[in-house]
Formats: C-alpha cells, sequence, structure tokens
C-alpha cells in the first residue's frame, strides 16, 4: 500500500500542497556517506579530581598549563609511571581520565558491523542516533597511593574489533539561520541563495538537537571495565561534554530549506515546512507493526510537510499508508506527493488567460431600414469563467463559460430575428499516468426571416489532449502529448430565399472563423518547486516512478545519485517527449 496507490493528502485531516517523504534506509546510506567525507573536529574531553576526588571537567589547554605541558594524549602506553615526568606533572595536576574523539565513520574490516546512525521512532522526539567516531581514545591516570604505584591505561578503538557505538535519543527540530550566518552554509545553498535575487526569503535547518540528548547506551570498550570509574565518567558526562563542544562548529545537518516569503501564487514556490516521523504500518490495519522486522523499520519514513505559496500549513500529523513499501527497499530512497488541489491551481493559474480568451459574450442587434432586415453581430473575448475544483474524482479542475444574446425585428420579431448561444468547458482529469485535457466549444445561430429559419452549430469542436508523464534515462519527469481533435460542426443549409433576406452564409462564415480553439501546451509542471531542499550525504535525487494516486495525487519515486557520477538509467518514454524542469536537490553538510 505505498503512496503510488494511497496518498490523499488532499483529504480534510491534511491539506499539504507537497510532501517530500524519506525512508530510514536511505537517511542512514545518506547519512553514511556524509559522515565518511565529514571533517569534524577533535574533541578533547579531560577530568580532573575536585578537593573531595570527585570528577570536575576542565578545559584541556588550561589542563596542559597546570601540568607544565604535559598532555595526557601523547604519553604511550608502555611509559615507566614509576620514573616519567609527564605522569608526575598529571598526577600533581590531579588528572583522572580524558576522552579523545572525532565524529565520523570508523575504519572497520567488516563495513556490515557498521550500525545505523539514525533509527526513526514513532515521533520527531523519540530518534536514535548512533554515534560513530573516526578515532576514539581514553586515557585513565590512577594515582596510586601509599602502599599502590601510579598505573597509566590507554583504550583505543581498533578496526580489528566492532566498532564503538553510543546510542543516544535526541529530537529534531528547526532552525532558522541568522543572515549573517549565510556566509557559514555549505557551497551548494550558498549558490541556490544568489539565484533568489531581491525574494525575500529565510533558510531553515532541520537538525539533530543535541543539546538535550539523553544517552542509552555505552559501548563494550577493551580496557575500560563496566562500573570502574572511567566508565562511570564516560556514562556520565562524554555524551553531553562532547555534543556541547561539537555544537560549537555546526550540529549533523539532516535536511535544509530555502523557505520564499513572499512567493508568487499559484507557483508552488514552498514557503514553510514542518516535519513528520511516520513508522511503518500493516495494510491490513493501517496502524504500526507492534513488533516490525528489520525491513519494517529501515522503511520508517520522515517526512517533510509543505505548504506553498504562502499557504496556511496544517499542523503535523502522520499518514495511515506506507510511502514506499517494503518490496521497493532497494529501488527507491522515497517519496514526492502533490496535493490535488494544489496541482489543479497550479494549471487553473497557468490556463487562465488561455481559457479566458475562449469565453466569448456575444452581442446581436436586429434593426428595420424601411422594409429591410438588417443582422448584427459582435463577440466579446476575454469574460470571466466559472471555475471549479472538485474536491474528488478524476476531474480536478473544470472550467465553464455559457452566454447568449437575441434581438428581432417587427411585431414578435415576425420580420426577422437572430440569436448567438456560446458554450465553452475546459476540464482536467488525473487518471494513472495521464493528465488529460479536454475542450469543447459550441457556438449556436439561429437566423430567421419573414417567418422562414435556420439553425445550426456553427462551432462545434473539441480537443483532448493526453499528457502522459514518464521518467527519461536522466532521471528526469517528461511528458508526451498525444493532441485529439474532433470537429462536429454544422453550418445548415438554407434557402435561396433565406440566404438572400438573411445574408445567413456569410454571417456563419464569419462567426465559425471568430472562434477557433487550440491544443493546450502545458509545458511546465511544477515540480521544480522542490528544488531548495537539501540532504546530507553528497546526493542529488532523480525520479523513478510517476504516477497519480487513486486520490490524484501526483507520487514520484525518488532515488538518490551521485551528482559527480553517472546518473542511474530508468526507462524513458518511446514517444516525443517535452522537457519539464528537474528537481535538484541540492546537498550540503552542516551549517
Amino acid at each position: 500500500m505505498s503512496a503510488l496507490t494511497f496518498s490523499d493528502i488532499s483529504g480534510p485531516k491534511y491539506g499539504y500542497d507537497f510532501v517530500v517523504a524519506t525512508t530510514q534506509a536511505s537517511i542512514n546510506g545518506t547519512m553514511l556517506a556524509f559522515l565518511s567525507a565529514l571533517k569534524e573536529p577533535v574533541v578533547n574531553i579531560c577530568f580532573v579530581a575536585d578537593p573531595m576526588g570527585k570528577p570536575v571537567q576542565i578545559d584541556y589547554n588550561l589542563l596542559k598549563q597546570n601540568a607544565h605541558g604535559s598532555d595526557p594524549f601523547a604519553i604511550p602506553a608502555n611509559v615507566n609511571v614509576a620514573t616519567s615526568q609527564d605522569i608526575k606533572n598529571l598526577v600533581a595536576a590531579r588528572f583522572m581520565v580524558g576522552f579523545r574523539a572525532q565524529l565520523g565513520i570508523p575504519r572497520v574490516q567488516n563495513p556490515s558491523q557498521l550500525p545505523d546512525i539514525v533509527t526513526l521512532g514513532t515521533d520527531t522526539s523519540a530518534v536514535k542516533f548512533n554515534m560513530l567516531c573516526s578515532q576514539f581514545m581514553i586515557v585513565q591516570l590512577d594515582p596510586g597511593s601509599a602502599y599502590t604505584s601510579p598505573s597509566w591505561t590507554i583504550s583505543s578503538q581498533q578496526a580489528s574489533s566492532p566498532p564503538w557505538v553510543f546510542t543516544s535519543k535526541v529530537d529534531l527540530r528547526l532552525s532558522t539561520i541568522a543572515k549573517g550566518a549565510y556566509t557559514t552554509l555549505p557551497p551548494n545553498i550558498q549558490k541556490q541563495i544568489s539565484n533568489l535575487g531581491p525574494m525575500a526569503f529565510s533558510i531553515q535547518q532541520l537538525l539533530f538537537d543535541l543539546t538535550n540528548a539523553t544517552l542509552e547506551s555505552v559501548p563494550t570498550i577493551t580496557g575500560v571495565q563496566s562500573g570502574s570509574f572511567a566508565y562511570s565518567v564516560l556514562e556520565q558526562f562524554f555524551i553531553g561534554s562532547y555534543f556541547t563542544q561539537m555544537q560549537a562548529h555546526g550540529q549533523p545537518l539532516l535536511g535544509c530549506n530555502i523557505a520564499v516569503s513572499n512567493a508568487p501564487a499559484s507557483t508552488l514556490t514552498l514557503s514553510s515546512f514542518n516535519f513528520q516521523v511516520d513508522p511503518y504500518v500493516d495494510p491490513a490495519t493501517h496502524q504500526p507493526y507492534p513488533t516490525p522486522t528489520a525491513v519494517q523499520k529501515q522503511m520508517a519514513t520522515l517526512n517533510y510537510l509543505c505548504a506553498a505559496d504562502g499557504n496556511i500549513l496544517p499542523p503535523a500529523t502522520w499518514f495511515p499508508w506506507n510511502w514506499v513499501d517494503a518490496s521497493q527497499i532497494n529501488d527507491h530512497d522515497g517519496a514526492i506527493a502533490i496535493n490535488r488541489n494544489t496541482f489543479a491551481n497550479y494549471f487553473r493559474n497557468q490556463l487562465a488567460s488561455y481559457v479566458s480568451s475562449n469565453c466569448f459574450l456575444p452581442h446581436v442587434q436586429v434593426t428595420l431600414s424601411g422594409l429591410n432586415v438588417n443582422y448584427s453581430w459582435s463577440f466579446s473575448p476575454y469574460q470571466a469563467p466559472t471555475v471549479t475544483i472538485p474536491p474528488t474524482g478524476s476531474t480536478v479542475l473544470q472550467f465553464s463559460y455559457s452566454s447568449s444574446s437575441s434581438d428581432g425585428a417587427g411585431l414578435n420579431w415576425d420580420m426577422g430575428s437572430l440569436q448567438l448561444n456560446n458554450n465553452y468547458t475546459l476540464t482536467i482529469d488525473f487518471v494513472g499516468t495521464t493528465i488529460i485535457v479536454t475542450q469543447h466549444q459550441v457556438v449556436y445561430m439561429r437566423v430567421s426571416s419573414l417567418g422562414t429559419a435556420g439553425d445550426g452549430n456553427l462551432v462545434d469542436k473539441k480537443i483532448v489532449d493526453t499528457y502522459t508523464l514518464g521518467i527519461n534515462a536522466n532521471g528526469q519527469l517528461v511528458a508526451s502529448l498525444v493532441s485529439v481533435p474532433t470537429d462536429n460542426s454544422n453550418s445548415p443549409s438554407v434557402t435561396a430565399a433565406l440566404n438572400f433576406f438573411t445574408d445567413f452564409n456569410t454571417i456563419s462564415t464569419a462567426v465559425a472563423n471568430s472562434v477557433k480553439i487550440v491544443g493546450t501546451k502545458l509545458q511546465d509542471m511544477p515540480i521544480n518547486a522542490i528544488q531548495n531542499f537539501v540532504f546530507p550525504g553528497g546526493k542529488t535525487f532523480i525520479f523513478s516512478g510517476v504516477s497519480f494516486s487513486n486520490y490524484q495525487d501526483l507520487v514520484t519515486f525518488i532515488r538518490y545519485a551521485d551528482p559527480t557520477g553517472p546518473v542511474t538509467s530508468v526507462a524513458a518514454p518511446a514517444v516525443k517527449e517535452i522537457a519539464v524542469p528537474k528537481a535538484t536537490v541540492k546537498v550540503g553538510g552542516p551549517a
């Protein structure tokens, strides 16, 4: 029950303009790549004994100053503690234990030993964050006593052993970046900012909130016994101290977007967003699995809930469908859904001028000049149609216009009369992988003279434009157009006498020639509205499937692609393509 079938974000419980959902599996894939290239600062955390013998954190450089330059992380494991001046200096400085760590991917002989970085919980306050370090060292000094000699212990993470994993529970939070800090953003974000010109916008980041991280488990560390003093300090102080220092250099960035505050109407420009975590649900009950399998856990999604064009963003809520099915774990990294009503309104704006040009207000006049009857007519285009956006069903947008004018001469118009009716409709249907635009224009005329009349549909034309959506070889969304016109116009033959008195044939030809509908040209699809999202891991995304759901949301699956490498090929449509602007999700590291 993936979003390709069940997405219904236009429903009364939701109302988001569009949603970007990424699976836990894809988040971890990009986070691993992100951390692999990350150059986080090396953090040194040191503790000394207070007058009561309890550990107190001390600044690393101050410790070295107090220890006359002795560096606890530079002393070898096999130092002679009885004669080493460095050990004596550290004892005098009351040094107890120190930790040196650097966030990143540890060297391991077996990559399968690496755990998921992120495990999504039931909501945004229950995210599990597994902290991995590319290097980790623990040094401990036991100063000894009157009866024992000092001892020096060093433990470090080794490639031959499973990596040390500190598991914490963290919140996700949004953070608005001050304009003065834009230069600290990743280069790709800064490039997008420069392209916005004078538009008013703000930059929001989705971060792991490390300020309130709570440690859930500490790894088994060779040389550091559970329950020992070093282990106790590690358990009580390390995570908080490490995260505090790391925040000075930037927190792990999960996502980033540029929200435009003065977005033009009906352009699907992102103006605000929120986020929500969705667990994988049972298709039968539409409820989360009580004991999900490993694969089902990986299919949980982090959902960006988006409002466009200054629309009000509804409250965050979870969806009772899966954005990506478990069977698609190797094929898709997430999905994008555009609200049927939002999409319909986009086309309403795009087609408004064209539709109005086909909405004719007729005006007719019949006058007498002696015994001669004079017939005149005119059309005034660009009238305002009635616009309907049905809340359900395959028809998502309908324009309609109807008008009539009639006049006559003589008693009860017995000398002559003229009537013109104009009816125009344009409907858009979302069905499967197609956008179907149907136009129908009917112009009816009736003319009479001295009790003889003739009438007919001078214009009765229909054009059905079918846009079939697909994905080309570069992972871009494209649309192929097939246009089918039908002409049932019927200019009735009239007697020579009637034509002589009314000039029917001349009038009918002129009316028919003044009304000409043409095929639509929907070449611009608003998928580029998603391009201001930024994900970690050095990845852009490409589309890997597209369709309208049963509720007419436009749903596209996405896959990440290395922007510097070849793009994985996907099937391209066999017919002529209309290019659609690609949604390129630029990526960056921590702000």
